[in-house]
């Protein structure tokens, strides 16, 4: 018989936001029919330019309101196939709400026994430094704000049985879509990494090789470290991109979360994007707090700073969050 259970999360609250307009250049008709973008100059005035637009500085938009930030179902099951085997499945869906979208989530199988696990699915892959680094701090995660942004891969991921403190793994990703994988050249990569944990210490290594010929990242290392110090929660994490180009994109984070009471939870993050040759250098940081009313009822409130620096023009980004979670 298979075992199955059926759990979810729910959130709502309060978002406010300050994003950065990119500035609109002033268009333009030449005499000749020649159209552009730009500011004209005095010898294309005489010679019959007409602007017919003037130029929009960049600038700031504000949003703020209320809203759902999650609405999810999950599936889970087990079934003993015997033998020493076990098969796990799951699936979720997600946007649970008035008027929403409903899309399909994580989806895996899974084949464990003696010789480990095999995974295999549709997940979304988020920053791999983030889990560790962010040392629990109820934060905004800063991913695609600073830190890589979450994508859809397929996986299959191959978890070797624990030895001692290590656990090793390795895994291949590729674009979501049955036959659309590695021979399309779209961005697959493997990946082979190595997780410690003993006592108040967690770390993990791992190294990915993409498909240069798909992609502008030809491979990478990352690491990240967790500690527990008992009064505090603290994490670290790099990673180290070497670009087809040959230049490289290293990010950061470090975390710190402090219990200030069993309830009440606050900390903060400190990330940086070193991407000069792509999108300049990036910094940004996020504090905030937690109070949970239940084992599965939580308030969050957090804001978060982002800012380029190397762009072409200073672009300064801001949220803020204030949300009522439960889980079931």
């Amino acid at each position: 018989m298979a075992e199955v259970t059926i759990s979810g999360a729910a959130g709502y609250g309060y978002q406010s936001t300050n994003s950065t307009k990119a500035g609109v250049p002033g268009l333009y008709i030449l005499a000749n029919g020649t159209s552009g973008a730009g500011t004209l100059t005095a010898a294309q005035l005489t010679a019959g330019g007409v602007q017919v637009q003037s130029a929009v500085a960049a600038g700031q938009v504000k949003d703020k309101g209320f809203g759902v930030d999650t609405a999810e179902i999950n599936i889970n099951v087990t079934e003993d196939l015997g033998g020493g085997l076990t098969l796990g499945a799951g699936m979720s869906v997600g946007g649970l709400a008035r008027s929403a979208t409903v899309t399909g989530q994580n989806m895996t199988m899974s084949l464990s026994g003696g010789f480990g696990t095999v995974m295999m699915g549709a997940i979304e892959i988020g920053s791999g430094i983030r889990g560790l680094a962010q040392a629990g701090a109820p934060v905004n995660n800063m991913e695609g704000e600073v830190l890589s942004a979450a994508g859809n891969s397929d996986i299959v991921k191959y978890t070797a049985p624990k030895m001692g403190d290590f656990t090793l793994s390795a895994s291949l990703t590729e674009p979501v879509g049955l036959a659309d994988g590695m021979g399309t050249g779209d961005k697959s990569a493997a990946t082979v990494g190595v997780d410690y944990a003993a006592g108040a210490l967690k770390a993990k290594l791992d190294y990915t090789n993409y498909d240069s010929d798909a992609t502008s990242i030809n491979h990478r290392y990352r690491i990240a470290a967790q500690y527990n110090l008992g009064v505090a929660v603290i994490g670290y994490g790099l990673e180290n991109q070497t670009l087809v180009a040959g230049t490289k994109n290293k990010l950061t984070m470090l975390g710190v979360s402090v219990p200030l009471t069993p309830a009440l939870k606050v900390g903060f993050v400190v990330t940086t994007s070193d991407a000069a040759a792509t999108a300049g250098k990036k910094t940004g940081n996020s504090y905030g707090a937690s109070y949970a009313m239940s084992k599965r009822t939580s308030l969050t409130a957090n804001a978060a700073k982002w800012e380029v620096s190397e762009a072409a023009g200073a672009v300064k980004d801001s949220k803020t969050t204030i949300l009522l979670n439960h889980s079931f």
